[in-house]
């Protein structure tokens, strides 16, 4: 019987899922990266605020560059910052949801 051997080129980086959670149920201490599904209030100076329905929340964009304006629907992946009053979201894809049918969406993602 022959052994493997794993090279550094063998290893691939793996990123832990975006959990699918509401603003206001996000715990800091646990999670690492979330999915967020809410409605854009405001968009400027690189930071986005989202109404989930639970809660608002800034999420900072960084360098992304967004085509998002308020009263859009989007869908958030964030990494998760704890700071001493709570948390960060820091952005890694935002995706417009417009044209989304939410009361489909709604239903199938109760389904689950």
């Amino acid at each position: 019987m022959v052994e493997e051997q794993t090279t550094s080129a063998d290893f691939q980086y793996r990123r832990l899922p975006a959990k699918d959670k509401m603003i206001a149920d996000i715990e800091p201490e646990k999670d690492i990266r979330v999915r967020i599904f809410g409605r854009v209030i405001d968009v400027s100076n690189g930071v986005l605020v989202v109404d989930d329905g639970s809660s608002n929340s800034q999420i900072a964009l960084g360098n992304l560059s967004v085509d998002v304006n308020p009263g859009d629907m989007v869908r958030v992946f964030a990494r998760v910052l704890p700071v001493e009053e709570g948390f960060e979201l820091h952005a890694e894809i935002v995706q417009n949801m417009k044209g989304l049918n939410v009361e489909l969406y709604k239903k199938v993602k109760e389904l689950k």
